[in-house]
């Protein structure tokens, strides 16, 4: 699979798949008032993928905080988000508390700093269907 880059095509490299990690620093994001409840966590470390290559992380919600409806990132300049969903890529299971988010390594002048923070957005009173 060819991928956008700095001056050509490239070939996207092997992905790696990590296991589930909780995550702990809630976001500004906050929305409550009598009904549903939707909060933004971060992982506690940014994900630095692999050069010329990907990983998938799997952010999960901290316990009581109800499920993962979603998640994303914020990437530095070279890394790009390239897989967002409930579904792990690994086996295809599927865990209410965890949202895996993907990021790839597209650009060969990134400085080695380059990384991404990924956060998952967690709900409680609502229910989300399968």
């Amino acid at each position: 699979m060819a991928v956008a880059g700095d001056t050509g095509e490239r070939e996207a490299g092997p992905r790696v798949v990590a296991e589930p990690l909780t995550a702990s620093e809630s976001g500004p994001a906050l929305r409550a008032g009598g009904g549903p409840k939707i909060r933004t966590f971060y992982l506690p470390q940014a994900v630095d993928p692999p050069e010329d290559g990907g990983q998938v992380a799997g952010a999960k919600c901290p316990k009581g905080e109800g499920s993962a409806i979603g998640g994303g990132a914020a990437t530095s300049e070279g890394i790009v988000v390239s897989y967002l969903s409930q579904i792990r890529p690994s086996n295809g299971d599927r865990a209410d508390r965890v949202y895996w988010i993907g990021v790839d390594d597209n650009s060969t002048e990134n400085p080695d700093t380059a990384s991404a923070i990924i956060e998952v957005h967690c709900a409680k009173g609502i229910k989300v269907q399968k």
